[in-house]
């Protein structure tokens, strides 16, 4: 009877703890949308049912983590705070889940990659000899967001490794540059995309100087003037129309909407389209470099083999490609 009583308790604390965790990972939502509604939207709960998780939490903490009126909401200086460790504590519970789940998996360890918009296609050549030589002794994942999500997430350490462009570079220096490594994997000229009926596909080089004629199809979130103005320093265009993934890049492209660069190892995946042809540019465009980064001090064996075979072929086989 006895020991029947202290599970209950067990099992009734394991509840307590697991509601609480709830609350903490409610309140990181958010405090990264300042909204209850989507918020509670994005957890799948009622805004009710959000607003009551936040209050509790408040309450087991005795602090005040948000203003809140009927038209926004803030984080509190202790929000501010208990945000970032909030995200830490989830992180590193999802970790200790994964990781014991993996032990009785078998598993020695496990590789999170993260890829941007381009960089999936850097990894063809290498990870399929890589994931055979592993032997199933890895958990292996890869995820694919837009670069300034992937930034954020490599400096949270939710991914081991990110093939990324070197645009977020200086601000992973900033952030902890001690600790930063990187290597370039590739580094080769861009090239336009236009469709067959411009008439600047007739050119065996595209002179930059004929862009100011042309609409630019691109990936940047910012607006039009701010795109432009953001390449005025090596060409100008006519207007700037945008788009979110590279697919849709190039589903605009082939509709004859506006040109639009890419790096040459996506070629392949260019070619399903019909209408699109691939020209250089006169002088040659270096838009973005390719390049791969981890944490010096990620402890994790499997991110420290990863980064020293990768970096291996990288430099026998040159520029990396499909």
């Amino acid at each position: 009877m006895k020991i029947a009583t202290e599970l209950i308790w067990k099992l009734h604390k394991w509840k307590e703890a697991a509601m609480n965790l709830d609350n903490i990972r409610c309140f990181v939502t958010l405090a990264e949308c300042l909204n209850f509604t989507r918020a509670a939207a994005k957890e799948h709960i009622t805004q009710t049912t959000m607003s009551r998780k936040i209050s509790a939490l408040e309450k087991e903490l005795d602090v005040v983590l948000l203003f809140r009126d009927t038209r926004q909401v803030e984080l509190t200086a202790v929000g501010h705070e208990f945000h970032a460790r909030a995200k830490e504590l989830l992180r590193l519970y999802s970790e200790t889940v994964d990781r014991v789940q993996d032990v009785q998996r078998n598993f020695t360890a496990e590789l999170k990659i993260g890829v941007g918009v381009y960089d999936h296609t850097l990894l063809n050549r290498f990870l399929e000899s890589y994931v055979t030589e592993l032997d199933g002794r890895v958990k292996l994942s890869c995820m694919q967001w837009p670069y300034a999500t992937l930034a954020s997430d490599f400096k949270d350490r939710l991914i081991d490794v990110m093939l990324s462009t070197e645009q977020f570079e200086p601000d992973l220096l900033q952030f902890n540059g001690e600790q930063l490594g990187a290597f370039t994997v590739n580094d080769e000229d861009w090239y336009l995309l236009l469709h067959y009926s411009n008439p600047l596909a007739q050119l065996e080089r595209v002179p930059l100087s004929a862009l100011a004629t042309q609409t630019l199809i691109s990936l940047h979130p910012a607006n039009s003037s701010l795109i432009q103005r953001s390449y005025r320093d090596v060409f100008t265009v006519k207007d700037v129309i945008s788009s979110n993934s590279f697919d849709t890049k190039l589903v605009l492209a082939n509709a004859g909407l506006g040109v639009a660069f890419a790096p040459p190892f996506v070629f392949p995946v260019a070619e399903r389209y019909q209408n699109l042809v691939l020209r250089k540019t006169d002088p040659p465009y270096d838009l973005r470099k390719f390049r791969a980064y981890y944490w010096k001090d990620n402890k994790n064996s499997a991110v420290m083999d990863f980064v020293t075979k990768y970096r291996e072929f990288c430099r026998r086989n040159g520029p990396e490609g499909p």
